[in-house]
């Protein structure tokens, strides 16, 4: 359920082309944090963008062989995540973290593998759970496995369970091949399930939810059209043939930064 990618379609006010915003941070292992405040409305119209909070953490590929790199990349993760949580503005919020995504297709699974390594604690009795943070987790899946579209099924949650801040995964189509697997974009507007691969879904937002949305995504693959001799194959989608290990180490380094920011310090006693 691959949602257009938040970052990268449009131009940059920084030397690095591609990227919304300017560097706010530049670390190791070639780490960059870009960020950009869009309130201006016409702006917003020229880029393509809604108004919002857009906050991108880009660093080298060598994320996927170094755990130096990853640990790293982590605590700067981490900061992202709680700097848009604190945004909403709520103690102790209920988070449901919603993995978008088809969980069969591998270069499409990110959401769903972010899920499965959440500390899950929204249905723990509090004398169990003592500091740990409010988290739920959702895997709709696609409409063209279950019939249902992910939005109908993220409101029903929603409407039941209703959390304060919803948290949505998923892979994004990327234009630059240099950002797949080492991309790490959010923002606080809204996702529209499936945009990347031409999909028309009703968007996953704070308006038609009525529940703060924070996006997260990870370029994964790109576009054919991308490429000169395959423009004329708009709908076909390519991946790199590492796309196991991108997907795999994004979606572990993803859940630790969601883990430690929502739970704390107390979540290490739990790994």
């Amino acid at each position: 359920m691959i949602f257009s990618d938040l970052i990268d379609e449009k131009i940059s006010d920084s030397a690095d082309s591609g990227v919304l915003g300017e560097v706010s941070y530049t670390g190791k292992y070639g780490l960059k944090v870009f960020d950009m405040n869009l309130e201006d409305e016409q702006l917003a119209r020229r880029l393509g963008k809604e108004n919002g909070i857009y906050k991108t953490v880009n660093i080298d590929k060598i994320i996927h062989t170094s755990h130096l790199a990853r640990e790293y990349l982590i605590n700067v993760l981490v900061d992202a995540i709680e700097f848009f949580i604190k945004e909403v503005d709520k103690k102790e919020p209920s988070i449901l973290v919603v993995g978008l995504g088809n969980a069969f297709l591998l270069a499409d699974s990110l959401g769903a593998k972010v899920v499965t390594n959440l500390l899950i604690t929204h249905n723990l009795p509090k004398d169990i759970k003592r500091s740990l943070g409010d988290l739920s987790a959702l895997i709709p899946g696609v409409s063209g496995l279950n019939g249902i579209s992910t939005y109908n099924i993220v409101k029903s949650v929603v409407d039941t369970e209703k959390p304060d801040i919803i948290i949505a995964i998923d892979a994004l189509t990327a234009k630059n091949y240099e950002r797949l697997g080492c991309s790490f974009q959010f923002s606080n507007t809204s996702v529209s399930p499936g945009a990347g691969v031409g999909n028309v879904n009703r968007k996953l937002s704070k308006y038609n939810l009525g529940v703060d949305v924070i996006a997260v995504g990870v370029p994964l693959m790109i576009n054919a059209k991308n490429f000169a001799d395959l423009a004329e194959l708009p709908n076909l989608v390519v991946t790199p043939k590492e796309i196991d290990i991108y997907v795999n180490t994004c979606a572990k380094v993803l859940a630790k930064a969601l883990n430690i920011a929502i739970h704390g310090k107390k979540y290490k006693f739990f790994i």
